[in-house]
């Protein structure tokens, strides 16, 4: 059985060869790529749907470099269908202590009593420089009190929040789950009603984005899920190029796919550039 992909996710039986380095001998050779990238969604462990073997740090590490990905925003997949995600995270932090590529991008669950306490214990750690909400997985509402009241936890502190509406094609999830992504219309009311908050909002498609656009708030996306001919120039159609971060949702999508959107956009080499890693770095400010 071949692998089969539906935008840029794999879905067959083996997982793509350049982004996991298995099955094939291409796997081992190294990726030519002229620009150096800074990847805002990288995700590490085991993923109770597909077969990722060999997703530790190291792995990672090796995975991106293929690509140019000299640096990396990483989260624990553990954490996704855990309410408790500091198991997770505090695994998370140990793990990349000695890797001066992998940042951690903690996940927080405003849905859960201690949250504040997590939240504390997070931002010690001066290599946190965000953290990720997961609404769909871990069911909670954006326009909650608790979610208002980490905007507000999130600003004092100067960490950045990343939403990500979805990680996974929803007419792909395993046939014993339904997880609906985030919708358009509570992700707009959420950055209407925190205008200062800028959230990273990954995990959306191009009508989707073209959608959200449409709100007052400000918002900043990845590049995960949006796919159309020319992606990059599709997308500055409606949203500045300075809000438009590269993200792979690496290893559930195909990272050569997530790489060439940015490499053979028909934008100028500056604004390839600043999707590829300068926007990343200001927006962090790492």
């Amino acid at each position: 059985m071949g692998i089969r992909v539906i935008r840029g996710q794999v879905i067959g039986k083996f997982l793509e060869d350049w982004s996991i380095g298995l099955n094939t001998d291409e796997s081992i050779r190294v990726y030519e790529a002229s620009m150096n990238f800074f990847d805002t969604n990288v995700w590490f462990g085991p993923w109770p749907f597909a077969p990722l073997p060999r997703n530790g740090a190291a792995d990672i590490e090796q995975r991106l470099s293929r690509f140019g990905i000299s640096e990396a925003l990483v989260s624990p997949f553990e954490t996704v269908f855990q309410v408790d995600p500091m198991p997770g995270n505090r695994a998370l932090l140990k793990t990349l202590q000695k890797r001066k590529g992998l940042r951690p991008l903690p996940v927080m669950n405003p849905g859960t009593a201690a949250w504040e306490d997590h939240l504390d214990e997070l931002s010690d750690d001066p290599e946190v420089t965000g953290v990720r909400l997961l609404p769909a997985y871990h069911g909670y509402r954006l326009n909650s009190v608790a979610v208002r009241r980490l905007v507000e936890r999130l600003a004092l502190k100067k960490l950045r929040l990343v939403i990500t509406a979805r990680l996974v094609d929803e007419r792909h999830e395993h046939p014993a789950i339904s997880i609906k992504p985030v919708s358009v219309k509570q992700l707009a009311g959420f950055v209407e009603r925190n205008p200062k908050s800028s959230p990273l909002i990954q995990g959306l498609g191009v009508h989707e984005l073209g959608e959200l656009a449409k709100a007052s708030g400000h918002f900043s996306t990845d590049t995960s899920f949006a796919e159309w001919e020319d992606t990059l120039k599709v997308l500055k159609g409606f949203l500045p190029v300075s809000r438009i971060l590269y993200g792979s949702l690496s290893p559930l999508q195909v990272t050569r796919a997530q790489v060439d959107k940015v490499r053979l956009s028909s934008l100028s080499a500056r604004q390839r550039d600043a999707v590829a890693c300068g926007n990343a770095i200001r927006y962090f400010g790492v």
